[in-house]
């Protein structure tokens, strides 16, 4: 397109003039976006017109759409190029960068959040433990414009608010000096996506298989093979057992306890082969699986306002930023009330198929539930919330609130919506200390 034709050409001046110098690649994109904002001159719909009307497309970069719903690349210079991604339902993990350059948003909006890796301990060149700890979000729309800096300087991810997102990124082939490029597993890990094994991809998939078989001998072989395993495919392993053992349908259907009792004796099994480091992997599974579900249910939400909702509980740790956020995305509403109203009309909502109760994941969610909520993200105590149900309620009702505080107050901390920014865990400097401690 004769646009990014025009925006390659004044990248690719101002940075010969820099002798390609890496370091101010990310400010000249940057600053170049900005003068040139891709939202005045194109949009995401005569992009995809382009794409199939023109006869000469130029080579595209990531053929297999590993990154973007699709990504298409626009421009291609000797040392850079310029992608299009677009994005539906697609959310980022937290990540770093393999490359450097800038982004700009050309169309919806998106939750940006930012990242620290404090690393504690390598386990190898592709898999290290650590606290991922958040530092920032914010909320970026039509026309903002970050640079990307490669390597642990800038980790970050990007939750994807409207259907599509699309994001323009003028970028690096590859900074060979920041490789890997390591993806994040909140509270712990720092991993490397990319890393592959053929021999160990292939015994990770037979064993996947033999789960999903209920093959008889399948736990056996996954024990022996815990007994002599590395940590990194140790953690691999517990994920593909904690997915097929824990978190089966049929079994919490029907409330059985056999996976988890299976899962257990296997970690029991792990951890005689890696010792403390095996408490790290837990919290680790816990996320995962809290992040997945909010995931789930968020594709059976079409309403704008609840996904939004779900963005945040999802990738906001902070209770205080959760409800800023929601101030700044709708400015004329109270905060309050708009919490109140998307977790009522969330635990009116059934999904067809589900065991649970409704999309809170809680059950006769009412009123009170929403009035211990709201306390609870203003950062209250079980005993000032008690105080303000003594002075807000009658003697009689306030008698039989306080008495069902106890129950409402676990629910809404265990809730899987709710458990990343009401959990009273300790912070992950001190089980981190605590797990390395001689």
């Amino acid at each position: 397109m004769q646009f990014f034709d025009k925006l390659g050409a004044v990248i690719e001046q101002h940075w010969r003039s820099k002798n390609y110098d890496e370091a101010v690649f990310p400010e000249l994109a940057a600053q170049a976006l900005t003068e040139m904002p891709a939202h005045e001159h194109t949009s995401e719909q005569e992009i995809i017109h382009w794409l199939h009307t023109t006869m000469t497309l130029p080579k595209q970069m990531d053929v297999d759409g590993n990154f973007g719903n699709p990504p298409i690349t626009l421009y291609a210079a000797p040392r850079f190029y310029i992608d299009a991604y677009y994005w539906l339902d697609g959310t980022t993990s937290i990540h770093q960068h393999g490359f450097s350059g800038a982004f700009q948003v050309l169309t919806g909006s998106s939750l940006h959040s930012r990242y620290e890796f404090d690393e504690a301990q390598s386990i190898n060149q592709h898999f290290a433990i650590g606290n991922v700890n958040f530092k920032e979000v914010e909320l970026l729309k039509v026309g903002d414009t970050r640079q990307i800096l490669s390597g642990k300087q800038f980790i970050h991810s990007l939750f994807h608010l409207d259907r599509p997102s699309v994001t323009i990124t003028v970028r690096t082939y590859q900074d060979v000096k920041h490789l890997p490029q390591y993806e994040y597993l909140k509270p712990y890990f720092a991993r490397n996506p990319f890393f592959r094994e053929e021999s160990q991809t292939r015994k990770l998939q037979s064993l996947e298989m033999m789960l999903k078989l209920k093959h008889p001998q399948g736990d056996n072989l996954i024990a022996e093979i815990l007994q002599t395993a590395d940590f990194q495919t140790t953690f691999q392993i517990l994920q593909i057992a904690s997915h097929y053992l824990r978190h089966d349908a049929t079994q919490k259907l029907f409330q059985l306890s056999q996976g988890e009792e299976r899962y257990q004796t296997l970690l029991d099994y792990a951890h005689r082969r890696q010792g403390q480091l095996i408490g790290f992997i837990q919290p680790v599974m816990h996320e995962l699986y809290r992040q997945e579900q909010i995931i789930q249910r968020r594709q059976f939400i079409t309403g704008s306002e609840h996904r939004f909702f779900l963005a945040l509980l999802l990738n906001v740790p902070d209770r205080a930023k959760v409800l800023d956020l929601i101030q700044q995305r709708f400015a004329e509403r109270e905060v309050m009330e708009t919490l109140s109203d998307w977790t009522l009309e969330l635990a009116n909502t059934k999904v067809f198929g589900s065991d649970e109760p409704n999309l809170l994941g809680i059950a006769d969610f009412d009123e009170d539930y929403v009035f211990v909520l709201q306390r609870l993200m203003q950062g209250q105590t079980k005993e000032q919330i008690q105080q303000a149900i003594r002075e807000n309620f009658a003697a009689d009702y306030a008698e039989d609130f306080a008495a069902d505080l106890a129950t409402i107050y676990e629910r809404l901390q265990n809730a899987v919506l709710f458990r990343g920014i009401l959990a009273n865990y300790s912070s992950a400097d001190e089980e981190l200390s605590a797990r390395t401690a001689p």
